[in-house]
């Protein structure tokens, strides 16, 4: 029978709420190494389209591409993603739910705290 070791993994997950206004937005971080996974949305857990941020080999800023199809606000969630990528140095990975884009100043801030910490 083979023997199975258990592997170290420098992933974690970090989940947290913050109140904007009369709305409870929800987040859920998975840290990876160089790299961060992040979910925004409101109780109603749905993925929906995913816009991922990497350093590219000419420089800043970073390059940021949709994945999945284009939805109300996609383009300024591809520039939070970047900035994101900007202020950590990680690939950032971010899928947002939300009805609309009226929070996005405080969700962007609320996130760049979070990853700032860890």
């Amino acid at each position: 029978m083979a023997n199975i070791q258990e592997v170290p993994t420098n992933m974690h997950v970090t989940e947290f709420c913050s109140d904007i206004g009369e709305r409870t937005i929800y987040y859920h971080l998975l840290h990876m190494s160089g790299s961060v996974y992040a979910w925004v949305g409101t109780e109603q857990a749905n993925m929906g389209s995913m816009v991922t941020a990497l350093a590219t080999r000419v420089g800043p800023p970073a390059s940021a591409t949709l994945l999945g199809p284009s939805s109300v606000g996609s383009h300024a969630w591809s520039q939070v993603a970047q900035r994101l990528h900007s202020r950590t140095g990680q690939q950032v990975l971010l899928s947002v739910n939300l009805p609309n884009d009226d929070v996005l100043p405080q969700v962007e801030q609320r996130l760049l705290e979070e990853l700032c910490m860890a």
